[in-house]
């Protein structure tokens, strides 16, 4: 099936794309009522429904829930494929529901494999899992036999833990060993939410927070150094990371003499490092300066190009415009519009 391309004269593939699926159903959620989760707190307009939980409310768009109008939008904005992924689902349904997170992922990732074979040559998907269970290893492995997912999609902290456990070494070796590239994004509920129910601050500050506290402790837990071939991805631009990587460097420069031995780092380099290592970037942000300061910290060949639509409904022209207003070459460009992606996914 040809795609038509209306905006830019590049291929484009956007890695941060959400679908809100029901778990229960396997379909879209229509109405919005049948999803569980919406027991924690639901209030609906004809525009728009709003969830709270744990006292934080978020405004789930119509977009968000409706695959075709994705679809109809994608193609508007001259982009080819997008890889469907939602972490932050998983844990709230989980929590919500009361259910093993290995059955809730299975249920999502299924939903989610549907909906790409409806749109086969505009959608791929991201395996959706747990990583702190060693079970979840057996649904990747599933979800790539079974629905040639392309990689997988884990939240930056899962429940208040980060990603810096030692409970995650199995999951480490496993994606290591096969060279999987994981697109971690942040919870609905990030850390320190308690003092962010104002203003959307859990997902302006929040959640871009909860992906650098998680990324750090990565770096400095020595993650990095035990597992030398791990290729993450960070949504958001980094979150804080890239304003905060020269203090990441001078507290390790500092050392940890006088420290409890659980506190000191044990990274093998500079922080600044492994941002040219292991370390990937998508341009979501709407800053031109914020994804310059990105191509200049981690290189051109680690930033990819990522919208976070439906979740955020803001037309991903938007982002195009944006990467072309750089004045990168040609060649740049076309790193940050599909190559990065293709090549770290294997999308061919």
């Amino acid at each position: 099936m040809a795609v038509q391309i209306t905006y830019t004269d590049t291929t484009v593939i956007d890695v941060h794309r959400h679908c809100l699926v029901d778990p229960f159903t396997g379909g879209l959620p229509a109405p919005a009522q049948t999803i569980p989760l919406f027991v924690a707190g639901l209030h609906e307009t004809d525009a728009y429904s709003a969830i709270n939980v744990k006292g934080i409310t978020s405004i789930l768009y119509p977009e968000l829930m409706d695959i075709d109008c994705q679809i109809q939008e994608q193609d508007r904005a001259g982009i080819m494929k997008s890889l469907l992924s939602f972490s932050m689902s998983l844990e709230t349904f989980s929590q919500v529901l009361h259910m093993p997170a290995l059955e809730v992922a299975k249920r999502l990732n299924d939903a989610t494999a549907a909906l790409v074979a409806r749109y086969p040559t505009k959608l791929d998907f991201l395996v959706m899992v747990n990583p702190f269970q060693v079970s979840s290893i057996g649904e990747c492995e599933r979800c790539f036999n079974e629905h040639d997912a392309k990689g997988i999609s884990i939240g930056t902290s899962w429940q208040g833990k980060f990603l810096d456990s030692p409970k995650l070494q199995p999951f480490w070796e496993y994606v290591q060993a096969k060279g999987i590239a994981i697109f971690l994004h942040p919870p609905m509920v990030p850390i320190g939410y308690r003092r962010m129910n104002r203003y959307r601050l859990e997902e302006i500050i929040g959640r871009p927070f909860d992906t650098t506290m998680t990324v750090t402790r990565m770096i400095y837990a020595g993650v990095f150094d035990q597992f030398p071939q791990l290729k993450i991805i960070l949504p958001h631009m980094g979150g804080a990371l890239p304003n905060v990587i020269g203090r990441l460097d001078f507290g390790y420069r500092l050392g940890y003499e006088g420290l409890p031995a659980d506190q000191a780092a044990r990274c093998q380099r500079k922080p600044s490092e492994y941002l040219r290592i292991n370390l990937y970037v998508d341009t979501m942000g709407f800053s031109p300066e914020g994804i310059k300061q990105c191509i200049e910290l981690f290189g051109v060949e680690r930033v990819l190009f990522g919208t976070d639509y439906a979740a955020v409904p803001i037309s991903p022209k938007e982002h195009i415009d944006i990467v072309k207003s750089l004045g990168l070459s040609q060649e740049e460009e076309a790193k940050i519009f599909w190559k990065n992606a293709n090549d770290l996914f294997r999308l061919t």
